[in-house]
C-alpha cells in the first residue's frame, strides 16, 4: 500500500508539471502593477459568518487584548521581529484600533516571525520595495482567468522578499473585516499540513498576512482548470488533509470551512488555510451562535446552528471529495439552485444522503 501511495505521489507531481508552474510564476515578476480582475465563474462561495462575533469565544487565551491600541503602534516603531506572543499581542491591539488611529500609521507596522525569509532594512519592511506583491493568477496548463478565489477573510497575492527571494502567499484583509481570531490558530498551531505563518503587517488600512505559498495553487483552481481529479490524486490530497485535521482535532479545534479553495497544493504536501471561522472547543459539544462554513460543504447540524464537534469537518471533507471526483460540489447537479430557495435548504432536507451513503470510492454521486 505504501508503494502504491509513493507511486501515486510521483504521478501527481508529474501531472502538476511544476516546471511550467514556476516558469509561469516567474513571468509575473515582469508585469507592471495591474488592476485586479474579477475571478471567473466559480461554484464555490465565501464562508459565512456574522459581522460581529464574541471576541472571547474565538480568541481563547490570546494575550494583550486589554492594552490601548495606539500605545503599541508607537512602541513598535515600525516592524520588529518577534515571537508568536508578540504577534498575537499586535493583532489583538490592531483589531481594536479606531479609524481615526489608522490615519497615523503611514508606514508599515507589524511583527515578523521568520528572520530567514523576511529581511528588514533599517527597521522597516516596505511593501513593493522590500517585499514585492503580484496578482497571483492560475498557473495550470489550461489557465483560466482571475485571482485566487476570495476566502472568508481576504484576497491572495504572490509575494517575494527582495533579499531572500523567498516566495510567499500574502493575504490582504481590510481593517473593517479583520478580527484577531483570523490569525490566532495559524500562529499558535504548527503542523506540516497547516500553512505556516511568517508575519503580519498593517499598511494602507489593510492587514497583510504572509505565509507559506503553494506552488500548485488550491484544489479549487486545479478543478476549475483541469476538471475532475483522478482517483490517486484524490487519495493523496485526502490523506494530507486528514493529517492536518487529525492534528487540529487533537487540540479540539474545528476548522469549520473545509472546501477545495482552502486546500493548497505544494510540491510534496497539501496544506490547510483560512482559519477565520475556526474555534477551539472547551466542552465536548460546541454550541454555535451563527452560521460557520460554506453552504454546499456544510453538514446539516451546521446549517441548523445545532451543537456539533470536530466530526463536522469530516462531513465537509466528504463533500470536498465529491467535488474532486465529479468536478462539481454536492447538490449542484441533482438539485438546481433555481428550483430551491438556497443550498442551505437542500443540505437540511437531503443532507442525510451524504451521511448515510455507502457508495464505493469510485462510485460517489453528486
Amino acid at each position: 500500500m505504501n508503494n502504491r501511495f509513493g507511486h501515486g505521489v510521483e504521478l501527481l507531481l508529474a501531472h502538476m508539471n511544476m516546471e511550467d508552474i514556476i516558469t509561469a510564476t516567474e513571468r509575473l515578476y515582469q508585469l507592471e502593477d495591474e488592476q485586479e480582475e474579477e475571478g471567473g465563474l466559480s461554484f464555490e462561495e465565501e464562508g459565512l459568518s456574522q459581522e460581529e462575533m464574541d471576541d472571547n469565544e474565538e480568541l481563547g487565551d490570546s494575550e494583550g487584548s486589554g492594552s490601548e491600541p495606539n500605545e503599541y503602534v508607537k512602541a513598535a516603531d515600525g516592524i520588529q521581529y518577534g515571537s508568536v506572543t508578540d504577534l498575537l499581542s499586535f493583532v489583538n491591539r490592531v483589531s481594536n484600533m479606531q479609524s481615526a488611529a489608522l490615519k497615523h500609521t503611514s508606514e508599515e507596522v507589524g511583527v515578523l516571525l521568520n528572520k530567514k525569509y523576511m529581511i528588514m532594512k533599517n527597521g522597516r519592511y516596505q511593501i513593493n520595495m522590500d517585499v514585492l506583491l503580484f496578482p497571483w493568477k492560475l498557473t495550470y496548463k489550461n489557465r483560466g482567468s482571475g485571482l485566487i478565489p476570495k476566502g472568508s477573510f481576504g484576497k491572495v497575492h504572490l509575494a517575494q522578499d527582495a533579499v531572500s527571494r523567498k516566495r510567499m502567499a500574502c493575504k490582504l484583509i481590510s481593517m473593517e473585516n479583520f478580527k484577531a481570531a483570523d490569525v490566532e490558530f495559524q500562529a499558535r498551531f504548527h503542523h506540516e499540513n497547516i500553512a505556516e505563518l511568517y508575519g503580519v503587517l498593517l499598511y494602507d488600512h489593510s492587514i497583510h498576512l504572509f505565509m507559506e505559498a503553494g506552488e500548485g495553487g488550491s484544489v479549487l483552481e486545479k478543478l476549475e482548470s483541469c476538471g475532475p481529479m483522478r482517483e490517486f490524486e484524490i487519495i493523496w490530497v485526502t490523506k494530507q488533509v486528514l493529517r492536518g485535521l487529525e492534528y487540529l482535532h487533537s487540540h479540539n479545534i474545528i476548522h469549520h470551512d473545509i472546501k477545495p479553495s482552502n486546500i493548497v497544493l505544494m510540491s510534496d504536501k497539501a496544506v490547510l488555510v483560512d482559519f477565520g471561522l475556526s474555534v477551539q472547543m472547551t466542552e465536548e459539544i460546541y454550541i454555535p451562535r451563527d452560521l460557520r462554513g460554506t453552504e454546499m460543504y456544510m453538514s446539516p447540524e451546521l446549517v441548523l446552528c445545532r451543537g456539533h464537534n470536530t466530526k463536522a469537518d469530516i462531513y465537509s471533507l466528504g463533500s470536498t471529495i465529491i467535488h474532486m471526483q465529479t468536478g462539481s460540489p454536492p447538490w449542484v447537479r441533482r438539485y438546481p439552485r433555481t428550483a430551491y430557495p438556497s443550498y442551505l435548504y437542500i443540505v437540511i432536507t437531503f443532507g442525510h444522503i451524504l451521511q448515510n451513503s455507502d457508495h464505493s470510492f469510485g462510485h460517489v454521486h453528486s
